[in-house]
């Protein structure tokens, strides 16, 4: 099954122009009731078209609550990273906390070393050299008190230096770290970038398409869908310059008074301009939709670039894009997948039924009389022409 996501620029715009979620709705079951017969009830064995009583309504609940799931279980995940976030923002304001209490500790210490250089300079009011009558200097208490002088201050320049170092040390530690993220995330990019077409399938932006350098595209049948990047700062279309022609593609961005070009090139197949259109998505891309001209699979966009392996992609056509006949085979499909189901006759089954039963009680038959029974019979899908 193809990815969902691939349709949601048509239902987007369909969603946009009914304005309410419930007019969405109507449009869609309005489609199924026009278009399919899912609102068609079988009433009998002989009926071959529609559903047995409640099966539609089992089936819509049952589609809602996949769906419902999915939501659930984003939302968990959203209230876990919220409680996660929490968590670290606590564990951060306690370690900041106690630095706080560290600081507090060691500030309280000052006041002692003040009272301790009171002491030594009492201390050395004590020792200050005298002079005699004579004028004469006692050298032996000036040389100490220089002394001591001189390792106070070389005791200053040393905490200071290895302060210093110290703060030094842990910028050019940060700077390397920091590199090194940069240069890991920067492989891990180039690593994550799809380069299979079996990759490629994984992504509806890429689905049937390729990624290239700046942009990624899709295709169906009768469009391709291209989404080029942009800069975060792109928030406007006049900012863009978009030119699209039957067999030309350009792309690019005005930035700060300058023509960037993001892609530009002749398409290796025409389209058809008037049913062409682009679109941009703020900060995120330019979405252009190109109608083919003719209904085949697309190799590339633009000549000179890397081609598909078109025999990998998944070749789905449309309800919408097949003639009488091919939704006729659709729907017998369909119809024939729900027997199988529930364990009842499928269309080429019940098809010769319908013989068998006309011959079931002819005269001179074996089963005459008899209640027809259908599993006395192995019927091949090939046997039976429809």
């Amino acid at each position: 099954m193809a990815s969902p996501e691939m349709y949601d620029t048509p239902l987007l715009g369909i969603l946009q122009h009914q304005g309410k979620i419930e007019n969405f709705l109507d449009v869609m079951f309005g489609f199924l009731y026009r278009r399919t017969d899912f609102f068609r009830t079988m009433r009998s064995k002989e009926d071959r078209m529609g559903f047995p009583p409640g099966v539609q309504e089992k089936m819509l609940y049952s589609i809602f609550k996949k769906w419902q799931h999915y939501a659930t279980q984003d939302e968990e995940r959203m209230m876990k990273k919220l409680q996660e976030k929490a968590e670290k923002e606590r564990q951060a304001a306690a370690a900041a906390s106690a630095v706080v209490e560290e600081v507090e500790v060691e500030t309280t210490k000052e006041p002692e070393n003040k009272e301790n250089k009171t002491d030594k300079s009492s201390t050395s009011e004590k020792t200050k050299p005298k002079t005699d009558a004579t004028g004469t200097v006692d050298t032996a208490c000036t040389s100490e008190g220089k002394s001591d002088g001189q390792k106070d201050e070389e005791k200053k320049e040393r905490t200071g230096r290895e302060t210093v170092d110290n703060n030094e040390v842990p910028k050019d530690a940060s700077k390397a770290d920091e590199k090194a993220v940069t240069e890991k995330e920067a492989m891990d990019g180039a690593a994550a970038k799809p380069v299979s077409q079996e990759e490629f399938q994984q992504d509806a932006e890429s689905w049937n398409g390729a990624v290239r350098e700046n942009y990624k595209w899709a295709q169906h049948i009768h469009e391709v869908e291209i989404r080029v990047h942009v800069p975060q700062n792109i928030k406007k279309a006049k900012e863009c310059v978009v030119d699209i022609k039957n067999n030309f593609l350009k792309v690019a961005i005005k930035d700060g008074g300058q023509v960037e070009v993001l892609m530009e090139g002749k398409l290796t197949n025409k389209i058809i301009c008037e049913e062409s259109m682009w679109s941009l998505e703020p900060g995120k891309c330019v979405q252009v939709n190109l109608e083919k001209e003719k209904e085949y699979w697309w190799k590339a966009v633009l000549v000179g670039e890397p081609e598909i392996d078109i025999q990998k992609i998944e070749p789905i056509k449309h309800m919408h894009d097949m003639d009488d006949e091919e939704q006729s085979g659709v729907q017998r499909m369909m119809f024939d997948q729900q027997q199988k189901m529930m364990g009842k006759p499928q269309s080429h089954e019940m098809k010769v039924h319908d013989m068998l039963k006309k011959g079931w009680d002819a005269p001179g038959s074996p089963f005459a009389g008899q209640e027809f029974d259908p599993t006395k019979f192995n019927i091949s899908p090939g046997g039976v022409q429809m």
